[in-house]
């Protein structure tokens, strides 16, 4: 069985159903669904979980100062030779459609163990947490043509297909005033739903809790939620990453770097508008040609901020 018959049924559901729904979503920057796109990003959603987890597990031991031991019993390594051919076999599309299925439901449902057992040690971390009344100290940079002065400067980037060759070059520009920037990547930058998962795009901050739960994964997908789906729906959720940078990093400078080749509801803008201004976050929009909507302009220019159109 080669890569693209890996998993053509989790179950009782096939391919023709488990595309159902999903194919629009993959075909605005990915092409179709197919057997192999669902194993590559089932896979990438594992290596989130784990990084994240690891990520979580550190700061509970540095900030929290109880030290925390990922226990996991399947994705343990292990001399079992039959459990590493299963693992070889899933990464190289040779297990059975019944395999696949088991394999990965025991690995979903292993990451959600573990990520109640991380949950429950920040409950008691959080109760336990002290703000830290010291501000963060502004400073003065420049980005291109643009001087900001900024304390925590957050940066959204447009990673789809048409930005990428920029980012490089643009992350070395605002680096170089600004080394302790936090950046973030969007595979597009659509404004038409509600913020779904802030915590995705979140990292620790000085002075913050980093152990309340709106910073987290509340639940890990199952099977039944078409996980790799809901991986690439996170990916490209521009409002929770925007909405994240003023909830969760506390920025008070967001610099916005997108095309504007998708679209955006007014409402949406108006949530934002809301939050940064109620914080007093200024915003910077990057955009290299293209006019930004009116409504974002005005947002940025009210905020403190700014558009920038400018070519790299």
């Amino acid at each position: 069985m080669n890569r693209r018959e890996c998993l053509r049924t989790l179950g009782a559901t096939s391919f023709a159903t488990l595309f159902s729904g999903t194919t629009a979503k993959a075909a605005e920057g990915r092409g179709k669904w197919d057997d192999e796109s669902i194993a590559e990003y089932t896979q990438l959603l594992f290596d989130w979980l784990k990084a994240n987890f690891k990520k979580r597990a550190a700061t509970l031991g540095n900030a929290g100062g109880t030290a925390f031991k990922l226990e996991y019993d399947y994705m343990a390594t292990t001399e079992d030779k039959k459990r590493q051919r299963i693992f070889e076999r899933f990464a190289e599309g040779r297990l059975s459609d019944k395999a696949a299925e088991e394999h990965i439901t025991t690995c979903l449902t292993e990451f959600e163990r573990v990520r109640a057992s991380l949950a429950a040690a920040e409950a008691v971390a959080a109760a336990a947490w002290k703000d830290d009344p010291d501000e963060a100290v502004a400073r003065e940079g420049r980005i291109y043509d643009s001087t900001i002065s900024a304390a925590r400067l957050t940066v959204v980037l447009d990673s789809s297909r048409s930005m990428k060759p920029y980012l490089d070059p643009l992350r070395k520009e605002i680096t170089r005033d600004f080394s302790s920037a936090y950046f973030v990547e969007v595979d597009g930058c659509a404004l038409t739903k509600v913020a779904a998962c802030p915590w995705y795009y979140a990292a620790p901050v000085d002075g913050v809790n980093p152990f309340t739960p709106d910073r987290h994964i509340p639940k890990v997908p199952t099977t039944k939620d078409l996980p790799h789906s809901t991986y690439i729906r996170w990916t490209r959720d521009a409002p929770a990453a925007l909405e994240c940078m003023v909830d969760l990093m506390k920025t008070d400078a967001l610099y916005w770097f997108c095309d504007f080749d998708d679209d955006t509801r007014e409402e949406n803008i108006i949530q934002l508008g809301k939050k940064l201004l109620a914080q007093k976050t200024k915003l910077y929009v990057h955009t290299l040609d293209k006019k930004v909507p009116n409504l974002i302009a005005t947002l940025a220019e009210r905020s403190g901020g700014q558009v920038v159109r400018k070519k790299i």
